[in-house]
C-alpha cells in the first residue's frame, strides 16, 4: 500500500511512504518524526467494521422457537372446544399443534447454530429444550398407548386349579 510522504517540519525534507514504517527521525536533520508518522499511520489504517448485528431472520426464528409451544398450547385449548365433536376435527387440531412445535425445535436448531457473530443463544436454547421436551413426550406417549391397546387385545389367562400362592397347597 502506497502512502503519501512526510515531510520534515524542520527541513522540509520528504520521506518517502514505502519507508514510513521504519523511520522515526528525519535524515537530513535529525527532527523527531514519531508523533507525525503515528498520526499519518492514523489516518491510513481502515476503521475497524461495527460489530455484526443478529440478522432479522435468526433473532426471529429463536423468538419463535419460544413462543410456538405456547401457541400450540393455546391454539388446543380452544379448539378443543370448539371442535371436541368432531371426528375430523380433533386430529387436525392435533396435527396443527404438532406442526407448531416440531417447526419451534427446528428454527430452534437454526438459530443456536447461527454463524459466530449472530447468535441469539440462550432464547434458541430454551426453545429447543421446550420443544425437545413436547416432542419427546408426545412420542413415549405415542408408543405407551400402542403398548397398551396390544395388551388390551390379549385376554388374560384363566386362574389355574391346583396349587395356589395364597392357601401354599
Amino acid at each position: 500500500m502506497a502512502m503519501d510522504p512526510v515531510s520534515c517540519p524542520m527541513c522540509q525534507g520528504a520521506v518517502p511512504g514505502k519507508e514510513i514504517h521504519a523511520v522515526r527521525i528525519c535524515s537530513r536533520c535529525g527532527a523527531d518524526l514519531s508523533a507525525l508518522v503515528r498520526q499519518r499511520l492514523a489516518t491510513q489504517r481502515p476503521t475497524p467494521a461495527p460489530p455484526s448485528q443478529p440478522t432479522p431472520f435468526v433473532s426471529q426464528a429463536a423468538l419463535f422457537s419460544l413462543v410456538a409451544p405456547c401457541f400450540s398450547i393455546a391454539v388446543y385449548l380452544f379448539g378443543h372446544r370448539a371442535l371436541s365433536g368432531s371426528p375430523v376435527g380433533m386430529p387436525l387440531l392435533g396435527a396443527v399443534c404438532s406442526l407448531f412445535v416440531v417447526s419451534g425445535l427446528i428454527f430452534g436448531v437454526v438459530a443456536f447454530f447461527a454463524p459466530k457473530g449472530e447468535k441469539t443463544g440462550t432464547r434458541a436454547i430454551a426453545g429447543i429444550c421446550i420443544n425437545g421436551l413436547i416432542v419427546s413426550f408426545a412420542i413415549l406417549s405415542i408408543f405407551t398407548r400402542q403398548k397398551v391397546a396390544a395388551n388390551g387385545n390379549n385376554t388374560p389367562d384363566p386362574p389355574r386349579k391346583g396349587w395356589s400362592y395364597i392357601s401354599g397347597k
